[in-house]
């Protein structure tokens, strides 16, 4: 123990896991780690997923950080003297190793220590242990490859040539398409969680977890022997193992969540287990809703959480016996701090709750649809106001466009406005037509 510490202090492990600690967490505390549901302080899986993704950024400099080390014996000029001794060249090599491989381990330990007192979801499982541990196996192998590269070639160039190789392999890795999925599953940072009701599969796990310690035995080999072929072995195996472990296409790449998918009622309002931690958030907006939508011909009975992940393309229809509501489309997640009830209840009741019927592309006629929901709401309260979501995207034409259809809508008798909401309502919960046209009774 005494020569590991000071093999830990002599070397620059210490430094570099500091190093891997400060860039982990600030990739994590910015950008696309912190907004929606898969925010990764928000669930067990997406912490140790986007810790796995910000090996993306951290990989590449541990793989060049070992390659400097590993030109040490020949820069300080006994590379020579230490390979005439009897002594085995691993015993002398393994201590440094080892405290690499430890710092790395703590540090990114460090990392997953910080998420899990930040998560805030009651929905526990294991299932993100397999993930967050191929993540340490990473990166160790990540030091270990790259001492071993370093002593294969000791030329000042290999550091960075090494780390901007690595970085460029770990970049291809995030267009995961068609049969090339397997190689990129390859690579130390896995995709960014786009769903909480789903996570990394363990044929995955498995997959890198066989990779990553065929890599860590060739550096390890590398660095230990002083005949150096045999070295590349464990990755030329690793590598004939792994790939046909991993899955073929990017849906088996994830496993479904059922538990965290599964509804939980009460009071009209069903939560998935997910997301049952906002309950007490969304309990009072939810009756508040249902009490307004009270007054359709054929109101909804609930407000039901929809257990998808954020939409790519346009959605499917919705049964109308219920307000359905994705938490990611009312951008809850992405409000820095509580979101007001009252923006939750007119987020609810708007296009008399029903949700948008676009997914991540925004058609250009959005603002009549915007529209319909403004004025759907606007018969629910009594007023027409602007809602909160659309404000910035849609500007004059929307509220053009809501004014006119407000106008049209109040002039009618109130039973005729109960049958037309209702009627547009059905549309919209159907994505099948234009909702505003039906909403006025003119053609479009």
């Amino acid at each position: 123990m005494r020569v590991l510490g000071i093999e830990l202090r002599r070397t620059s492990a210490l430094v570099v896991g500091l190093i891997t600690v400060v860039v982990m967490l600030g990739m994590l505390s910015w950008g696309p780690a912190t907004k929606n549901s898969t925010a990764w302080t928000l669930q067990w899986s997406s912490m140790a997923e986007w810790t796995r993704f910000t090996l993306l950024f951290a990989w590449a400099p541990v793989v060049g950080a070992g390659a400097l080390l590993g030109l040490r014996d020949r820069r300080s000029g006994v590379d020579e003297l230490f390979d005439s001794t009897p002594r085995p060249r691993v015993q002398r090599v393994l201590r440094t190793l080892a405290a690499w491989g430890l710092a790395l381990g703590a540090a990114y330990a460090v990392v997953l220590v910080v998420g899990a007192v930040l998560v805030r979801s009651d929905h526990f499982h294991w299932g993100w242990l397999p993930v967050a541990l191929v993540g340490v196996l990473a990166l160790v192998a990540a030091a270990w490859l790259g001492m071993g590269l370093g002593r294969l070639v000791p030329s000042p160039l290999t550091p960075p040539v090494v780390a901007v190789a690595a970085f460029a392999l770990v970049a291809l890795s995030l267009r995961p398409e068609g049969e090339g999925i397997r190689w990129t599953l390859l690579a130390p940072a896995v995709p960014s969680p786009r769903s909480v009701y789903a996570h990394v599969a363990g044929a995955v796990s498995l997959g890198q977890a066989v990779w990553f310690t065929g890599l860590a035995l060739t550096g390890f080999l590398l660095v230990a022997l002083r005949r150096r072929w045999p070295a590349v072995l464990p990755a030329l195996v690793a590598g004939a193992v792994a790939v046909p472990l991993l899955p073929a296409t990017p849906a088996g790449a994830l496993s479904p969540d059922p538990v965290a998918a599964e509804l939980v009622c009460a009071d009209g309002l069903c939560l998935t287990r997910a997301h049952e931690g906002e309950r007490a958030a969304l309990a009072g907006p939810a009756r508040e809703a249902l009490r307004a939508l009270a007054k359709l011909p054929s109101p909804p009975v609930e407000v039901r959480e929809a257990a998808a992940a954020v939409r790519v393309e346009a959605r499917g229809p919705d049964p109308t016996d219920a307000v359905w509501v994705h938490l990611d489309e009312l951008v809850y997640f992405r409000s820095s701090g509580a979101v007001a009830p009252e923006d939750l209840t007119d987020w609810l009741i708007a296009g008399a709750g029903t949700r948008t019927c676009y997914g991540e592309y925004v058609p250009e006629e959005v603002a009549r649809e915007v529209a319909f929901r403004s004025v759907a709401a606007a018969w629910l309260t009594g007023e027409l106001k602007p809602l909160p979501v659309y404000r910035v995207w849609v500007g004059e034409e929307a509220d053009a466009l809501s004014t006119a259809a407000w106008e049209t809508l109040r002039a009618l008798p109130e039973a005729e406005r109960a049958a037309r909401v209702q009627e547009a309502r059905e549309v919209q919960a159907a994505c099948s037509g234009d909702a505003l046209s039906v909403l006025t009774g003119t053609p479009r």
